[in-house]
């Protein structure tokens, strides 16, 4: 018999040693009453603008302070932790942020979420500020009816929440349908209390219904009259193939207000029902490409004509040379949301990310592109990520936006831009 056939059978022989000498320590395992995260980041950006755009104008009207390019310094400070006791715990997370620019120096600290939950095995009721995050898309989400908007050109930034209490009940069957759960939520609205999310005093009440049906995710939502609009609205998410996903997002919304500008350069206020829709699909390839495609139509944005009026309002301002001219059609541009990302109807994002290009362990490179299919412009965001430090983060991405005159992206303020993201994660 030969030497390796003997070893193979004595390996039966030799595993109940390795078994004793295994270690499994379940304590590891045990979740600990407390737990604290966060990171510290810095970012220091140089910038060049655009300085025959309209928004150049608007932040520098005088002709005696006209930069071409600035640099930016920020600061950010993310504190995430819990402390948990039995069913209940109790959650925060909080950021600090400083920044300094052309303009100055600037900062602020924000509580994003402090709340208390209880769960059971069916059951979770949570009360106080919580970030919810409903929808099914990447950069935008159609039918986040009671959170903040994403930044669609870094959509995974954390954001701040609402005050709210919700019950969420989750019930499992073995089916073709296989489970389900509904979560209503009640969001005050009073001059001390979510007082940014609308004007309006109420107690709204939304709610969401999910299913899980044949290994497809839907939801069902939902936003009572109220300190907004009624709305409703319903996502889904299905994987076809182990690398290919897609997703989708509908929303109709009850009698909402427009800002619409008229001929005679008056701002008029239109409520009329609107639609809007994304439809997306995530691919990895076998080289562990992912590609993210969305089309996103904003039923509530404004028309190209309807753009147009809002630059001819600001360009005609300005050849008053009047400073109180200038502010006046800002301020009425600004009403209207015409400064907000994404302020017309009809976008494609497109987001290409490859792990460890050329065989570089620890790196990944990204392309990021939204395109206002109205218009033509365009923003194109390329970028690199190294992660081959202990609990450091390095984060190189330029940013390009380009356009024809009297378009989104060709009247930004910063035409290109570079940047350095450095985060140390503790």
């Amino acid at each position: 018999m030969s030497r390796w056939l003997t070893g193979l059978l004595l390996i039966p022989l030799l595993m109940p040693v390795q078994a004793e000498e295994f270690d499994f320590d379940i304590s590891r395992y045990e979740k600990k009453p407390f737990e604290f995260s966060g990171h510290l980041e810095i970012k220091p950006e140089h910038r060049y603008f655009d300085q025959d755009s309209t928004l150049f104008r608007l932040n520098f009207p005088t002709a005696d302070e006209q930069p071409s390019s600035d640099d930016r310094y920020s600061g950010v400070l993310e504190l995430e932790g819990l402390y948990r006791s039995g069913a209940s715990s109790l959650n925060f997370h909080a950021q600090a942020a400083a920044q300094h620019d052309i303009y100055g120096g600037s900062g602020n600290a924000d509580v994003f979420q402090l709340y208390y939950r209880y769960s059971t095995d069916t059951l979770t009721f949570e009360l106080g500020k919580r970030a919810l995050k409903w929808g099914t898309g990447y950069a935008w989400n159609p039918v986040g009816f009671i959170q903040r908007v994403k930044d669609p050109s870094d959509p995974e930034l954390s954001r701040e929440g609402f005050v709210i209490a919700s019950i969420d009940y989750v019930r499992s069957f073995d089916a073709p349908l296989k489970a389900i759960a509904f979560t209503p939520v009640l969001l005050p609205v009073t001059n001390r209390i979510n007082e940014d999310f609308s004007p309006e005093e109420d107690i709204n009440l939304a709610g969401r219904f999910y299913l899980l049906y044949r290994d497809t995710d839907i939801d069902l939502l939902f936003l009572t009259d109220g300190s907004r609009s009624g709305r409703i609205g319903m996502d889904f998410s299905r994987n076809l193939a182990t690398n290919l996903e897609i997703h989708g997002e509908l929303a109709w919304i009850h009698d909402q207000a427009r800002f619409i500008l008229d001929e005679g350069e008056a701002i008029n206020i239109r409520r009329q029902d609107s639609t809007s829709y994304l439809l997306g699909i995530r691919y990895l390839s076998a080289q562990d490409m992912t590609y993210i495609l969305e089309y996103y139509h904003n039923g509530s944005g404004l028309s190209k004509n309807e753009a147009d009026r809002f630059f001819n309002l600001l360009d005609s301002a300005e050849s008053t040379g009047e400073v109180a001219a200038f502010e006046n059609a800002r301020n009425i541009a600004g009403q209207a949301g015409f400064f907000t990302p994404n302020y017309m109807r009809d976008y494609l994002h497109l987001r290409v990310s490859q792990k460890e290009p050329f065989d570089i362990v620890y790196l990944s490179a990204d392309l990021t592109s939204i395109i206002n299919l109205q218009d033509h412009s365009y923003s194109l965001v390329p970028g690199v990520n190294y992660t081959g430090f202990n609990n450091i983060e390095l984060r190189l991405r330029a940013a390009l936006n380009q356009g024809a005159p009297h378009s989104e992206f060709g009247e930004k303020l910063v035409e290109n831009r570079i940047e350095l993201r450095v985060r140390y994660f503790f």
